[in-house]
Protein backbone atom coordinates (compact mmCIF):
# COMPACT_ATOMS: atom_id res chain seq x y z
CA UNK A 1 0.00 0.00 0.00
CA UNK A 2 1.47 3.51 -0.56
CA UNK A 3 -0.02 6.87 0.30
CA UNK A 4 -2.73 8.52 -2.01
CA UNK A 5 -2.40 11.93 -2.74
CA UNK A 6 -5.27 12.62 -4.96
CA UNK A 7 -8.25 10.77 -7.12
CA UNK A 8 -9.76 11.79 -10.38
CA UNK A 9 -12.87 9.96 -12.16
CA UNK A 10 -13.86 10.05 -15.81
CA UNK A 11 -16.76 11.52 -15.78
CA UNK A 12 -18.03 9.68 -19.17
CA UNK A 13 -17.94 6.22 -17.67
CA UNK A 14 -17.53 6.42 -13.38
CA UNK A 15 -16.38 3.05 -13.53
CA UNK A 16 -12.98 4.59 -14.60
CA UNK A 17 -10.94 5.96 -11.89
CA UNK A 18 -7.43 6.91 -10.96
CA UNK A 19 -4.99 7.35 -7.92
CA UNK A 20 -1.95 9.70 -7.84
CA UNK A 21 0.20 8.60 -5.11
CA UNK A 22 2.97 10.02 -3.03
CA UNK A 23 5.57 7.17 -4.01
CA UNK A 24 4.04 4.88 -6.35
CA UNK A 25 2.78 7.22 -9.68
CA UNK A 26 -0.48 7.06 -10.47
CA UNK A 27 -2.37 3.79 -10.41
CA UNK A 28 -5.77 2.91 -12.79
CA UNK A 29 -9.04 1.21 -11.85
CA UNK A 30 -11.74 0.32 -14.58
CA UNK A 31 -14.03 -1.17 -12.12
CA UNK A 32 -14.89 1.08 -9.85
CA UNK A 33 -12.08 0.78 -7.78
CA UNK A 34 -12.53 -2.75 -7.01
CA UNK A 35 -8.36 -3.67 -8.66
CA UNK A 36 -5.96 -1.30 -9.28
CA UNK A 37 -2.77 -1.37 -11.86
CA UNK A 38 0.11 1.26 -12.07
CA UNK A 39 -0.24 3.44 -14.93
CA UNK A 40 3.41 4.78 -15.18
CA UNK A 41 4.61 4.23 -18.40
CA UNK A 42 6.80 7.42 -19.28
CA UNK A 43 6.17 8.78 -15.68
CA UNK A 44 9.04 9.29 -14.01
CA UNK A 45 8.25 11.15 -11.00
CA UNK A 46 6.80 9.31 -8.39
CA UNK A 47 5.11 12.03 -6.07
CA UNK A 48 1.93 12.86 -7.99
CA UNK A 49 0.23 15.60 -5.83
CA UNK A 50 -2.80 15.95 -8.32
CA UNK A 51 -4.85 14.82 -11.37
CA UNK A 52 -6.87 16.81 -13.75
CA UNK A 53 -9.49 14.66 -16.18
CA UNK A 54 -10.53 16.71 -19.58
CA UNK A 55 -14.23 16.48 -18.89
CA UNK A 56 -15.13 16.73 -22.89
CA UNK A 57 -12.11 14.30 -23.79
CA UNK A 58 -11.85 11.98 -20.47
CA UNK A 59 -8.66 10.00 -22.14
CA UNK A 60 -6.39 13.24 -21.92
CA UNK A 61 -6.00 13.67 -18.81
CA UNK A 62 -2.84 15.95 -16.61
CA UNK A 63 -0.89 14.75 -13.62
CA UNK A 64 1.25 17.02 -10.95
CA UNK A 65 4.15 15.71 -9.33
CA UNK A 66 6.26 16.46 -6.44
CA UNK A 67 9.28 17.59 -8.39
CA UNK A 68 8.81 16.64 -11.78
CA UNK A 69 6.79 19.24 -13.24
CA UNK A 70 3.39 18.15 -15.70
CA UNK A 71 2.87 14.97 -17.55
CA UNK A 72 -0.06 14.60 -19.95
CA UNK A 73 -1.36 11.00 -21.07
CA UNK A 74 -3.93 11.53 -24.59
CA UNK A 75 -4.99 7.61 -24.03
CA UNK A 76 -6.27 7.60 -20.48
CA UNK A 77 -3.16 6.93 -18.70
CA UNK A 78 -0.88 4.22 -20.92
CA UNK A 79 1.61 6.56 -21.83
CA UNK A 80 3.03 9.79 -20.36
CA UNK A 81 4.77 12.66 -21.72
CA UNK A 82 6.50 15.73 -19.53
CA UNK A 83 4.96 18.97 -20.54
CA UNK A 84 6.85 21.46 -18.75
CA UNK A 85 7.83 24.05 -21.44
CA UNK A 86 7.85 27.75 -20.02
CA UNK A 87 7.19 26.20 -16.62
CA UNK A 88 9.94 27.57 -13.74
CA UNK A 89 8.20 25.28 -11.07
CA UNK A 90 8.34 21.52 -11.28
CA UNK A 91 6.80 21.31 -7.71
CA UNK A 92 3.08 21.23 -8.62
CA UNK A 93 0.41 21.19 -5.92
CA UNK A 94 -2.92 21.66 -8.24
CA UNK A 95 -4.57 21.62 -11.64
CA UNK A 96 -7.44 23.08 -13.03
CA UNK A 97 -9.28 22.37 -16.73
CA UNK A 98 -11.48 25.00 -18.29
CA UNK A 99 -14.72 23.16 -18.79
CA UNK A 100 -15.36 25.21 -21.87
CA UNK A 101 -12.03 25.42 -23.68
CA UNK A 102 -10.39 22.45 -22.44
CA UNK A 103 -6.81 23.39 -23.82
CA UNK A 104 -6.57 25.91 -21.49
CA UNK A 105 -5.24 24.42 -17.84
CA UNK A 106 -3.68 26.27 -14.72
CA UNK A 107 -1.43 24.80 -12.64
CA UNK A 108 -0.37 25.91 -8.96
CA UNK A 109 3.16 25.42 -7.67
CA UNK A 110 5.03 25.32 -4.44
CA UNK A 111 6.61 28.60 -4.76
CA UNK A 112 6.08 29.83 -8.20
CA UNK A 113 2.20 30.69 -7.87
CA UNK A 114 -0.02 30.03 -10.69
CA UNK A 115 0.99 29.10 -14.34
CA UNK A 116 -1.37 28.94 -17.22
CA UNK A 117 -1.24 27.02 -20.74
CA UNK A 118 -3.70 27.58 -23.68
CA UNK A 119 -2.47 25.01 -25.69
CA UNK A 120 -3.21 22.01 -24.08
CA UNK A 121 0.90 22.11 -22.02
CA UNK A 122 1.96 22.56 -24.42
CA UNK A 123 3.60 25.93 -23.41
CA UNK A 124 3.28 27.90 -19.71
CA UNK A 125 3.51 31.26 -18.42
CA UNK A 126 3.43 32.76 -14.95
CA UNK A 127 0.14 34.69 -14.16
CA UNK A 128 0.65 36.15 -11.12
CA UNK A 129 -0.44 39.67 -11.50
CA UNK A 130 -1.57 40.70 -8.11
CA UNK A 131 -1.10 37.45 -6.17
CA UNK A 132 1.64 36.78 -3.85
CA UNK A 133 3.62 34.28 -4.25
CA UNK A 134 3.47 31.31 -1.90
CA UNK A 135 1.96 27.64 -2.02
CA UNK A 136 -1.07 27.45 -4.39
CA UNK A 137 -2.72 24.77 -2.36
CA UNK A 138 -6.11 24.61 -4.92
CA UNK A 139 -7.50 25.50 -7.79
CA UNK A 140 -11.18 26.01 -8.51
CA UNK A 141 -12.96 27.09 -11.86
CA UNK A 142 -16.33 28.41 -11.91
CA UNK A 143 -18.27 26.29 -14.44
CA UNK A 144 -20.88 28.68 -15.29
CA UNK A 145 -17.87 31.73 -15.81
CA UNK A 146 -14.87 30.10 -16.64
CA UNK A 147 -12.61 33.12 -16.78
CA UNK A 148 -13.57 33.49 -12.72
CA UNK A 149 -10.76 31.67 -10.87
CA UNK A 150 -10.37 31.11 -7.30
CA UNK A 151 -7.27 29.64 -5.73
CA UNK A 152 -6.34 28.92 -2.08
CA UNK A 153 -2.96 29.54 -0.88
CA UNK A 154 -0.82 30.00 2.04
CA UNK A 155 -1.10 33.05 2.24
CA UNK A 156 -4.71 32.99 2.04
CA UNK A 157 -7.40 33.11 -0.71
CA UNK A 158 -7.12 35.23 -4.31
CA UNK A 159 -9.70 35.14 -7.12
CA UNK A 160 -9.09 36.34 -10.55
CA UNK A 161 -12.26 36.93 -13.02
CA UNK A 162 -10.64 37.36 -16.49
CA UNK A 163 -8.74 34.04 -16.61
CA UNK A 164 -5.89 34.34 -14.06
CA UNK A 165 -4.43 37.82 -15.56
CA UNK A 166 -5.29 39.50 -12.52
CA UNK A 167 -5.46 38.42 -8.98
CA UNK A 168 -7.16 40.13 -5.65
CA UNK A 169 -7.03 38.88 -2.39
CA UNK A 170 -10.63 37.49 -1.15
CA UNK A 171 -10.73 37.17 2.48
CA UNK A 172 -13.63 38.95 4.35
CA UNK A 173 -14.42 36.12 7.06
CA UNK A 174 -11.85 34.02 6.44
CA UNK A 175 -9.67 33.69 9.75
CA UNK A 176 -6.51 31.72 8.47
CA UNK A 177 -4.36 32.59 6.13
CA UNK A 178 -3.71 28.59 5.38
CA UNK A 179 -6.20 27.48 3.07
CA UNK A 180 -5.81 23.55 2.18
CA UNK A 181 -8.81 22.94 0.04
CA UNK A 182 -10.93 24.51 -1.84
CA UNK A 183 -14.79 23.42 -3.09
CA UNK A 184 -17.57 25.15 -5.18
CA UNK A 185 -21.09 23.76 -5.76
CA UNK A 186 -21.40 22.79 -9.23
CA UNK A 187 -24.96 23.88 -9.49
CA UNK A 188 -24.89 27.15 -7.39
CA UNK A 189 -21.23 28.09 -8.12
CA UNK A 190 -21.82 31.46 -6.06
CA UNK A 191 -21.22 29.17 -3.21
CA UNK A 192 -17.88 28.14 -2.49
CA UNK A 193 -16.05 25.84 0.41
CA UNK A 194 -12.12 26.25 2.12
CA UNK A 195 -10.77 23.67 4.09
CA UNK A 196 -8.21 25.38 6.30
CA UNK A 197 -5.29 23.68 8.48
CA UNK A 198 -5.72 25.75 11.60
CA UNK A 199 -9.40 27.15 11.48
CA UNK A 200 -12.00 24.47 10.22
CA UNK A 201 -14.04 25.10 7.05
Amino acid sequence: STSVDCLAINPLNTSTLFAGTFAGGVFKSSNSGANWSPANNGLVASKIYTLAINPSMPTTLYAGSYGGGIYKSLDGGLHWSAINNGLTQIYIYSLAIDPVTTDTVYAGTFTGGVFKSTNGGGEWAASNTGLTLSGISELVIDPLSPATIYAGTYNGMYKSTDGAGNWEPFNTGITSNAITDLALNATTPSILYAGTSDAGV
